[in-house]
């Protein structure tokens, strides 16, 4: 998706009260975003790039509509309703889209510690609402415990023979194998990580998927992937995203983000006993990712470069510092 979209398609499915603006927004590997503003209303249009499965979205929205009937220190997306009540919109190519009230705000910085520790705060909060809701819909995302399962056609051999497509990958194939020699010890593991508790989870809670207010998270976006999963995987996934090579005080804001969630909703010891596995885990989980969207040519060869730097040195510090 690009800016060359005509998206009068889109926007044709809804009822607006006045002729639509439309704004370029940041935009994640997944979908494709939009500010639509029709008046003083401000919405915006999401394309999913991802799949052109209507039940995952349908799911999304559920999960919204249960968390609205509780009471939260911060919002979550509204799914609008088009012309046909629905709020999936199908186009004739089979793409869906979907259209929401805009929440007002910016992206917190992962450089204010205030913002480090209200997201850590705003986790926990998001786990224990996520915790009490029962969706009629079943989850149709793996939970990451099942990694094996949800990458059967990435295994080890062809992990590996992605170090040989370019020289480029070539360069980083000590990369490639001691992330490969990650998976296989936690391929045995697995067995144990899926005795913690489990529940419904956000599953992607970063920093790009919030919205923030002064020192205060005030918004939780893109709940696309949510699952049930074990329920501490919620937490690993946040700190993972705090490991930066390029960043030398990433373990302070570690540390911030820790505290704000343990403040709020403690995990047991026997959770974050295992927080180091899920925090591999979910580097290995997105290795994998980015090599099977290589490979089907969905992005260029710099994309799983940069990954595979960033997970096999997350890895790396996580058995030097944290141990796993």
């Amino acid at each position: 998706m690009n800016d060359t979209i005509d998206f009068t398609s889109y926007l044709n499915e809804y009822e607006f009260h006045y002729p639509c603006v439309v704004e370029h927004r940041e935009s994640g590997m997944n979908n494709t975003t939009r500010m639509i503003s029709s008046g003083k209303e401000r919405f915006v249009l999401r394309i999913y790039n991802n799949h052109q499965d209507a039940d995952i979205v349908r799911l999304e929205h559920e999960v919204l509509e249960e968390l609205k009937k509780q009471t939260l220190s911060f919002q979550v997306p509204t799914p609008i309703r088009n012309k046909r009540g629905d709020t999936v919109s199908i186009a004739q190519d089979g793409s869906l889209s979907s259209l929401f009230h805009y929440i007002e705000g910016d992206r917190p910085s992962v450089s204010n510690p205030a913002h480090v520790y209200a997201l850590g705060r705003t986790a926990a909060e998001l786990s224990r609402a996520l915790g009490s809701i029962r969706p009629a819909r079943k989850p149709l995302y793996s939970p990451y415990y099942l990694l094996e399962d949800t990458y059967a056609s990435m295994d080890g051999t062809a992990f590996l023979t992605m170090a040989e497509r370019s020289v480029a990958l070539a360069a980083r194939r000590p990369c490639f194998e001691a992330l490969q020699e990650e998976r296989l010890k936690l391929e045995e593991e697995c067995k144990q990580l899926a005795l913690l508790p489990k529940q419904w989870i956000h599953g992607d809670l970063v920093f790009n998927n919030t919205v923030a207010q002064n020192e205060a998270i005030i918004g939780v976006l893109d709940f696309e992937f949510t699952t049930v999963d074990v329920r501490a995987m919620e937490l690993a996934v946040i700190v993972v995203d705090l490991i930066k090579q390029d960043d030398t005080v990433f373990q302070d804001k570690i540390n911030h983000l820790l505290q704000g969630y343990q403040d709020s909703y403690p995990l047991s010891v026997q959770e974050l006993k295992k927080l180091p596995s899920l925090m591999k885990l979910r580097l290995l989980d997105v290795a994998l990712h980015f090599a099977v969207r290589l490979r089907e040519q969905l992005d260029s060869e710099d994309v799983l470069c940069k990954i595979i730097d960033q997970s096999a040195f997350g890895c790396k510090w996580i058995n030097e510092h944290w141990g796993g």
